[in-house]
């Protein structure tokens, strides 16, 4: 099993006192195959650190296996998307005076040094720029333009009608790019 699965598997065995059965060990690697990347870039976008971001997918995954029996087919990375965001308000709540390590985790990619190093200084912009946007409308920026979920799967993951999601992501769009206009008119990207 992948060391992170182990341990969120020996997490939930210890709360409940009794370990993961076959069925739940198998649905919960379906999920995490399907759908870590995601989680922890939402984590990250949400203006966690790779450390905290790490942290807070396993519980992440923690709260999606105390509600297997609830995540309906079809719909668990909107309900994944959902949970990341509350558990990253949480973290930052109770991390708010730590500060944030803004660098991406290495990987071995076949890319020249100098283009890593260009990635990880845009990254740090978007993040950035991401975090001057208001909390609404930053979840459904980073789910819709950066994540690609559809309007009903962020409606679903943030608990908003659709028309909703809508108008946040038009006026997220607006100040995005107002705010990136803004960075490259001062010459700071």
């Amino acid at each position: 099993m992948v060391p992170f699965l182990l341990t969120v598997s020996q997490q939930a065995a210890a709360q409940r006192g009794s370990p993961l059965n076959a069925r739940e060990q198998e649905r919960l690697r379906a999920l995490y195959t399907a759908h870590h990347d995601v989680v922890w870039r939402v984590l990250r976008r949400s203006g966690l650190g790779p450390a905290q971001a790490d942290d807070a997918a396993q519980q992440v995954f923690l709260v999606a296996l105390r509600r297997l029996g609830d995540l309906v087919d079809g719909k668990e990375r909107a309900f994944l998307c959902s949970t990341a965001i509350m558990v990253a308000r949480r973290t930052k709540q109770a991390h708010a005076r730590e500060p944030v390590i803004d660098e991406v985790p290495e990987r071995d990619s076949g890319v020249r040094p100098d283009e890593q190093a260009e990635d990880r200084r845009n990254v740090r912009r978007l993040d950035a720029l991401l975090a001057r946007l208001e909390e609404p409308l930053r979840s459904v920026y980073v789910l819709q333009e950066i994540e690609g979920l559809s309007k009903r799967e962020t409606a679903l993951a943030l608990g908003i009608p659709e028309g909703t999601v809508a108008s946040r992501l038009g006026r997220a769009r607006a100040e995005f790019d107002e705010l990136l206009r803004a960075e490259l008119e001062r010459g700071e990207t």
